[in-house]
């Protein structure tokens, strides 16, 4: 026995019974009795239609392609062509999420039963869907059965939802209802449907995770694969799971990947778009809209993100300044060059969030003339005395800065920056200025009195997100802010409010732009 494999026969905790209905079947093929394989680890055993010599002799059979009626949309394509691990779809209705999922799930356990694995591994290869309820399961298992030729289907059971193919592939339907059921097998792959509506999704993924790194499975034993899709429901532990595969998230892991796929990216839906109703003089978009709130219809059909709470930035795309859509190459390069320098007529100041070597430091640089934000920076990976360089270079190039900076907790910073000789100003974060920093940085933000340049890139977006994600809340009684994602970043936002901290801005109530609970 190999004691890489995690699935092992004749594991001494669950002994083979001394006799069983289940333990012999008559082969569909060359009709010889055969006895079925014990699987110690489920209690049970196999359930295969053919006996050994037979699966063989079909699996050695001259068929080496077949052929399957399926052709991706292009941005369909993209998470198919995804080298991740763990892809993430968050996908609005109608755009193919599940079955274009099914697809690449069976498409990798099928390659992974091509291969050569060791005797001992039972199932040789092992998958598993997974789904807030059998029923939205189930539905995912009809799908696959569709998909699956029928000359490589062994045995297929609907009582017990479980596919066995002729090369050694095992595939079963899971309910997430009990996470802790989710356990004590290796797998090759999962694919989890509707995982917003999963209740204890962080549990359910901490069990999956671990059975996907089990040795030997994945293909070349690289570790098992994880599809998981979903259409948003707020900003739930699925919106998490998102921002792990998002580039500009704080949050962001290389092995995995998110997708958002609106409605209207499929070409089928975008045909009606904009066709008018004659009676109504509407296009069908426009009558889709007027049907339901502004918020269902963004996060059903656009798969965005709605929060729960109260967005205390609800306004800051207003903020946002797009790259002339002409440009292109170097003009482009050019335009934000521009945007971006120092002006000899112009006086800047910096907002500058302190953190430690494992967290994130943001600075930004205002124009004070127009209130552009000129420049953004996260020194993540800096120690103290290289942020403290880094900052006084900036204070030289933007015309003798100041720096506005947070001092709770950070005394040693004014000393640091003032013996550079950059001008400091200290700024309090305890009791109720903080509130008072949020709630003045989000009037200037309504008042649109400063503006970002939407260039695209990758630390403008994770600004853009961390903006989207900061909500008003209450505890205990108090007002509290934070980022609507647990362990979320919010290091831009308070950047932003140091540097806009001694801007006018008349009071004014912001408006609510949150999901109630229970629309």
């Amino acid at each position: 026995m190999s004691g890489k494999c995690h699935d092992i026969l004749n594991r001494p905790d669950i002994p083979e019974p001394i006799a069983s209905k289940d333990k012999t079947k008559v082969c569909k093929c060359c009709h010889h009795r055969f006895t079925q394989v014990w699987d110690g680890k489920l209690g049970k055993y196999s359930s295969f239609d053919l006996c050994p010599k037979c699966r063989i002799k079909k699996q050695n059979e001259k068929v080496s392609t077949y052929v399957v009626n399926y052709t991706p949309f292009e941005y369909q394509k993209k998470m198919h062509d995804s080298p991740a691990r763990f892809r993430v779809v968050a996908g609005g209705i109608r755009t193919g999420k599940d079955y274009s999922m099914t697809f690449e799930f069976a498409k990798y356990l099928i390659d992974c039963g091509n291969e050569n694995r060791p005797e001992e591994m039972i199932p040789k290869v092992r998958g598993w869907i997974v789904a807030p309820t059998d029923d939205i399961a189930k539905e995912d298992f009809v799908q696959l059965r569709r998909i699956i030729p029928a000359e490589i289907v062994s045995s297929y059971s609907k009582s017990t939802n479980v596919i066995e193919l002729i090369n050694g592939v095992q595939i079963e339907v899971k309910s997430a209802y009990d996470p802790e059921s989710l356990v004590g097998v290796g797998l090759d792959a999962v694919l989890i449907t509707e995982a917003a509506r999963i209740k204890a999704l962080e549990d359910v993924w901490s069990n999956l995770e671990g059975r996907l790194t089990s040795p030997g499975r994945g293909k070349n034993g690289m570790g098992g694969i994880a599809l998981i899709n979903s259409s948003p429901l707020g900003k739930n532990y699925f919106y998490k799971m998102w921002l792990w595969g998002n580039p500009a998230s704080g949050d962001y892991d290389s092995d995995w990947e998110s997708f958002t796929w609106s409605h209207w990216d499929n070409p089928l839906m975008k045909e009606k778009e904009n066709r008018v109703d004659r009676k109504t003089g509407l296009t069908y978009r426009q009558r889709l809209e007027r049907r339901m709130s502004k918020a269902r219809y963004e996060q059903d059909y656009l798969a965005k993100f709605i929060t729960n709470t109260y967005a205390v930035f609800p306004q800051f795309e207003k903020c946002l300044e797009k790259v002339p859509d002409m440009l292109d190459g170097k003009p482009r390069e050019n335009y934000i060059a521009r945007w971006r320098s120092p002006k000899e007529y112009c006086s800047y100041s910096i907002g500058y969030d302190p953190a430690s070597l494992n967290d994130s430091p943001v600075v930004w640089v205002k124009e004070e003339e127009t209130g552009r934000i000129v420049f953004m920076a996260d020194m993540l990976g800096m120690g103290w005395d290289a942020q403290m360089d880094y900052i006084a270079m900036l204070s030289v190039r933007y015309n003798a800065a100041p720096v506005k900076f947070g001092r709770t907790g950070h005394e040693m910073i004014d000393s640091q920056l003032t013996k550079r000789g950059v001008e400091t100003v200290p700024i309090n974060e305890q009791g109720s200025n903080k509130e008072n920093l949020v709630e003045n940085l989000a009037r200037v933000v309504e008042n649109r009195q400063i503006t970002i340049l939407d260039d695209g890139s990758e630390i403008t977006e994770r600004a853009k997100l961390e903006f989207a994600d900061y909500v008003r809340d209450k505890a205990g009684g108090k007002v509290v802010f934070r980022n609507a994602t647990s362990g979320g970043h919010d290091d831009h936002v308070s950047a932003a409010y140091f540097v806009c901290s001694d801007m006018e801005s008349e009071k004014q109530s912001i408006p609510y732009d949150g999901l109630l609970a229970g629309v």
